[in-house]
């Protein structure tokens, strides 16, 4: 999340304090370029230097000689307010991210706040403007690592957690978790280290170097060919309306996105960067853009209750990509979504939901009326099944627990934020009053698409059914006899009712019935109406659902609300 602070900097004034790292990038420049050419490189005398300036060169020197001859040009630098107080430090990172360096200013001169290089060290970026850093040492074949939690807090690097671990080489065993704690070395257990390592560097749906570019500020590579950018759109988050027009062409400027290729700065030169925002709130949306099969559009409305509309930029399931709000006359954006099922609830909370292979998070936020936009708790499995840890991050603290509390939270809060039939972007859209608008008009005529296709929607009735082990439905929907005027809507409706298989242990059967309504949908000033059989409302189009409106109803198959299906072709469905 992105600090007022930061958002209301001066740019003259930032540009300024910018300046005064040029010593330090023009003598980085010169030993890269003398390092790439094969020359010897000299270490510095720092007899005639003072204490700030020793420590600077003896960095630079350091970070160059380590490197090969062959990798040099992979490093650069670039400038990011790390805490927010309108000064930018001055990181020395590579093109895949990874941090060598971090400079920030003190009474207008450089200070060297951490340095990092060398085997087996490694310096990245973390969440919320933070670092993660380990340090290993080898001694008699007992290797230490030393891991670094740390933010920069004015003139200082400040070091919110410091542990590591002790390993036997020859007899491949830890010998030994500690952390410090007071300036003294405290030990502890697997558990309490997992914790640790997990709050303070892990980072949930992103791998590392994915984590570090989203943090990341704009790379300046020193020895790359120089970017011609007077051909290439800017990057403007002036407005809303800009914002809406960035976001478009970054949907529009890249065909498939490339993970591996994004992280080593792949996609930095497709638009120009008025400011280091820009660049940051870029590098965010693409990645959300390209981890999103469906089309996006946007709805401007007031989420938190303060009379000042927020700018949301969603699916046509109405799952949430992003949301700006407005500070001081100028586009914030709260948060950016890309593996994640981002909703909305009754009480204007942000609900995150993420599910892959190895782990499943859930996450509930909280937008306030001043405008603050925060976590309010986290719960997070690993692994999955009773094999797994789990985790909850509340108040800033994170703390291991059982599966028990993990499946309370998670059955509680997030299955009961909604009512069956319903999805949570079914119920998300019927308490949020979200409206979607799509960024770019449909390239073909939606109805007539929508009528010759199948849709489909599975739902979970295991609360509402009554039975004892649970029960489904799956429904089906097609259109005849399309008109610009009339369609006749037919549906298919699929009960299946679950019980024990006798013939093995703990595997559960169905038993389905099948049942049907028609009714015509009528034109009337472009949407396309019904009421009959029981139920009344209106059908939605667009490029990947159909959207069955229920407006009143007398059938229990079908109450009110929305209920969105999915797109399939006849002859995928044995229908």
């Amino acid at each position: 999340m992105l600090s007022a602070a930061a958002c209301s900097t001066s740019t003259q004034s930032y540009e300024k304090q910018k300046a005064a790292y040029d010593g330090i990038i023009a003598e980085y420049t010169a030993l890269l370029t003398a390092k790439q050419n094969g020359e010897e490189l000299s270490a510095p005398d720092t007899r005639r230097m003072n204490e700030r300036e020793a420590a600077i060169a003896e960095a630079l020197y350091g970070i160059v000689d380590w490197q090969g001859a062959e990798t040099v040009g992979d490093l650069g630098y670039g400038f990011k307010d790390m805490d927010g107080n309108g000064t930018p430090e001055l990181i020395l990172l590579s093109r895949y991210t990874s941090i060598r360096a971090v400079f920030t200013l003190v009474k207008g001169k450089p200070v060297l706040l951490e340095a990092c290089f060398g085997k087996g060290s490694h310096f990245i970026f973390a969440t919320n403007n933070r670092f993660f850093m380990g340090r290993k040492t080898v001694t008699d074949n007992i290797e230490e690592m030393k891991f670094y939690t740390c933010h920069v807090d004015g003139g200082k690097m400040a070091y919110d957690s410091v542990y590591g671990h002790v390993y036997d080489q020859e007899k491949k065993e830890t010998l030994e978790y500690y952390q410090m704690v007071d300036g003294n070395r405290v030990i502890i257990d697997e558990e309490t280290f997992n914790v640790l390592y997990r709050e303070h560097r892990y980072v949930t749906a992103y791998s590392n170097g994915e984590m570090a570019k989203l943090e990341a500020p704009y790379i300046h590579l020193p020895l790359a060919e120089p970017v011609f950018t007077e051909n290439l759109p800017v990057a403007d988050f002036s407005t809303y309306d800009a914002v809406l027009k960035t976001y478009t062409a970054i949907s529009a400027c890249v065909e498939s996105f490339n993970s591996s290729q994004w992280v080593c700065g792949g996609y930095d030169n497709l638009f120009t960067y008025p400011d280091d925002l820009s660049y940051e709130y870029y590098n965010r949306l693409l990645y959300a853009a390209y981890h999103n099969a469906y089309y996006e559009g946007y709805d401007e409305i007031d989420l938190n209750g303060d009379g000042q509309d927020e700018l949301v930029i969603l699916n046509e399931d109405y799952t949430i990509k992003a949301i700006f709000t407005m500070k001081k006359g100028k586009p914030v954006l709260l948060d950016s979504f890309a593996y994640e099922t981002y909703l909305l609830d009754e009480e204007g909370r942000i609900h995150a939901d993420r599910l892959d292979s190895k782990e499943i998070e859930y996450s509930l936020y909280e937008f306030t009326k001043e405008g603050d936009y925060r976590l309010v708790y986290s719960i997070l499995a690993t692994s999955g099944g009773y094999e797994g840890h789990y985790y909850l991050t509340e108040d800033g603290q994170t703390q291991a627990i059982t599966y028990e509390k993990f499946k309370e939270i998670y059955e509680g809060e997030h299955r009961n934020c909604y009512t069956e039939p319903f999805e949570v972007y079914e119920y998300s859209r019927s308490v949020s009053n979200l409206t979607y608008t799509p960024l770019t008009p449909p390239t073909e005529d939606l109805i007539r698409t929508a009528a010759s296709k199948t849709w489909y929607k599975s739902a979970s009735l295991d609360k509402t059914s009554g039975e004892k082990y649970g029960a489904y439905s799956n429904t089906y929907v097609t259109f005849e006899n399309v008109t610009n005027t009339q369609m006749g809507v037919h549906v298919k409706y699929a009960y299946t009712v679950l019980y024990p298989d006798p013939d093995r242990e703990n595997y559960l059967l169905g038993e389905t019935t099948e049942s049907y309504l028609d009714f015509t949908a009528h034109a009337e000033n472009g949407i396309f109406t019904f009421d009959g059989n029981g139920i009344k409302g209106h059908l939605e189009f667009s490029n990947k659902y159909l959207w069955l409106v229920i407006e009143e109803s007398a059938d229990k198959r079908f109450p009110v609300g929305y209920h969105c299906y999915k797109v399939y072709t006849p002859d995928e469905l044995e229908y």
